[in-house]
């Protein structure tokens, strides 16, 4: 039995993905090994599908309606503070340690280490891991920038 060009490509794409994994082989492709190849494709398939992404992506939690929430933590984890207007200094604990928000209102975040940065914020913006940016610098909210 012969292998067809779908089979191929496929068994290629799976070798690919195994290979990414640190899990390699190699098959003739012909005759008896013609078995081995079909099994190996299948089972192939079902390690990468069971393996798939080692972290899931985490929905954010909800938020209150026209209010900012921000989080310690990444994915909407640790300490919620939740900002619903005027210009606010971070508790301490926040101050360039936000590592999620979800705005449900504009607002605007402020850095004030070397003069004013600031960046807008709109009603629907989120970030799950923001601690990696402007997260690990902000020290205030406000309406505006």
């Amino acid at each position: 039995m012969r292998l067809t060009v779908e089979h191929r490509s496929c068994l290629s794409a799976v070798r690919s993905e195994l290979n990414n994994r640190g899990v390699g082989f190699r098959v003739k492709e012909d005759g008896m090994n013609a078995r081995f190849t079909r099994f190996a494709l299948v089972a192939g398939t079902v390690v990468v599908t069971t393996l798939g992404p080692s972290v899931q992506a985490q929905a954010l939690p909800a938020c209150a309606s026209n209010a900012i929430c921000l989080w310690r933590f990444q994915d909407g984890t640790g300490e919620l503070y939740t900002w619903r207007g005027g210009y606010v200094d971070l508790p301490s604990r926040f101050t360039d340690h936000v590592g999620s928000f979800r705005a449900n209102r504009t607002g605007a975040f402020i850095d004030w280490a070397s003069g004013k940065e600031c960046h807008s914020v709109r009603k629907g913006d989120y970030a799950s891991n923001y601690s990696g940016r402007f997260g690990s610098k902000i020290d205030a909210v406000g309406d505006n920038c």
